[in-house]
């Protein structure tokens, strides 16, 4: 039995993500079908989460960060997402205990991800595990596409001032910063 599909769409004036009903027959009637290789799944999560965050509705990320995990265990974002709401809610035990293993062990495939080492380095500075924050964050700058984008969020960030001085490079800068 065909059943209708149901498609995640986002109001291109509005910015509204609402969801695109598609009938079994309107699908058999379209002559080519574009096959996208994104996963809209991710798309539409990765939109969501980014609102939650700017809404500071730390709570719904943290349980989309969740469902994120449970249905992309394999994609880091999910677990990033997580850890970084429970760490906005104030629990940054578990968000460390939730992304350090991962990390660690490298049980997500491929290289590993600065966004990951980033957070980590904020959670151990939170923590006060200054030593392992200064190693996260210096994988993260090694990781980090655009590096004076990657200075200027890690120098703003409360969480890494007392790493700044294990790295040589945002120890300068920070300095210029304090003044």
């Amino acid at each position: 039995m065909k059943t209708d599909r149901l498609l995640p769409w986002v109001g291109w004036k509005t910015g509204e993500i609402f969801f695109l009903l598609l009938k079994r027959d309107a699908l058999s009637r379209t002559p080519q079908r574009t096959v996208s290789t994104r996963d809209p799944f991710v798309e539409v999560t990765k939109l969501w989460w980014e609102r939650f965050a700017g809404d500071r509705n730390w709570q719904s990320a943290a349980e989309l960060g969740k469902i994120c995990t449970k249905r992309r265990p394999h994609m880091a974002y999910g677990w990033e997402n997580w850890a970084w709401a429970l760490h906005r809610m104030g629990d940054t035990r578990a968000a460390y205990n939730l992304l350090a293993p991962l990390m660690r062990r490298l049980k997500l495939p491929g290289p590993p991800s600065g966004r990951s080492a980033y957070c980590l380095a904020c959670f151990c500075g939170t923590l006060g595990k200054t030593k392992e924050a200064v190693r996260w964050l210096n994988l993260a700058l090694v990781l980090a596409e655009d590096k004076d984008d990657f200075r200027n969020h890690a120098l703003l960030e409360p969480e890494l001032r007392d790493v700044w001085p294990g790295i040589p490079e945002l120890a300068y800068e920070a300095i210029s910063v304090l003044e």
